[in-house]
């Protein structure tokens, strides 16, 4: 009989105990589902001075390097993100952008950072939001494609998200007294453009506002992953003769403007 009472506490405890694991359990596949459900937002700076200011501000879950770069989960003015410095030029922003997506689940995709000036009325800090990009040194003319154009791809421009341009637009607000805005085509390629006879080429061929290194490898990923996305650029140079000196004394400021645009979207996200 002593055995058989004390049994009945020992089996109490032990549903007691199953219970609460069964309830934190639930507990913790809701909470990975609401995780899942919540939009995340992947951004690419190719600079370290291009994503410091976001990631400075940004309350950072988790850390994570995959390959060579370091994938930063957080949460900025209310948006979940995942923040990554890609490093400079189109294969580098191609793995940054196919790793968001494959191993972090982004739904969005955005590109910041500086540019090289390329319209007449451009001015230093001035910023431009891509309605598209183009790969301005893909070239199969030989074979009859238009310049820019890849082979087996039915365009040549990459759109940008129209709901991401308008929230692009709202948040320049803030900015600078003497910061204009642009909504243009901005033209990459793996060159660092500091010639005037090639700014006027690229500008001619593409009607591009700004020359960069990333944006139009960011929409490729985005267009065939059926996702949006749009690029955020800072005009740091003219991409002349001097771009090279004129940069390095305005990439900061540049940076800031553009970074301020991503904060600024982030924030009208969920409004």
């Amino acid at each position: 009989m002593k055995q058989h009472y004390l049994l009945k506490p020992l089996l109490g405890i032990v549903l007691l105990i199953l219970l609460l694991a069964g309830c934190s359990q639930q507990q913790n596949e809701s909470k990975a589902a609401e995780k899942k459900d919540e939009e995340r937002v992947g951004i690419i700076g190719p600079m370290e001075v291009e994503i410091d200011l976001l990631r400075s501000h940004m309350e950072v879950d988790n850390k994570e390097e995959i390959g060579d770069l370091t994938y930063y989960e957080g949460v900025l003015n209310g948006q979940q993100i995942v923040l990554v410095q890609s490093g400079i030029g189109k294969v580098n922003a191609t793995i940054a952008a196919q790793t968001l997506i494959s191993e972090f689940d982004v739904d969005t995709l955005i590109n910041s950072g500086v540019a090289g000036g390329l319209h007449p009325d451009l001015g230093l800090g001035d910023i431009v939001i891509s309605t598209e990009t183009v790969h301005h040194d893909m070239d199969e003319t030989a074979k009859g494609f238009k310049p820019g154009q890849i082979p087996g791809m039915d365009t040549r421009f990459f759109k940008a998200d129209e709901d991401l341009i308008q929230l692009a637009k709202e948040g320049t607000k803030g900015l600078p007294d003497y910061v204009d805005v642009f909504e243009a085509r901005i033209a990459t390629g793996d060159q660092f453009i500091a010639s005037e006879e090639k700014t006027e080429w690229i500008y001619n061929t593409f009607n591009a506002y700004v020359v960069e290194m990333e944006g139009a490898a960011v929409g490729q990923v985005a267009q065939l992953n059926n996702i949006p996305y749009v690029v955020i650029r800072s005009a740091s140079d003219d991409a002349g003769e001097e771009a090279a000196s004129i940069q390095e004394n305005f990439v900061e400021e540049a940076a800031k403007n553009s970074s301020h645009v991503i904060e600024e979207i982030l924030k009208n996200m969920g409004s």
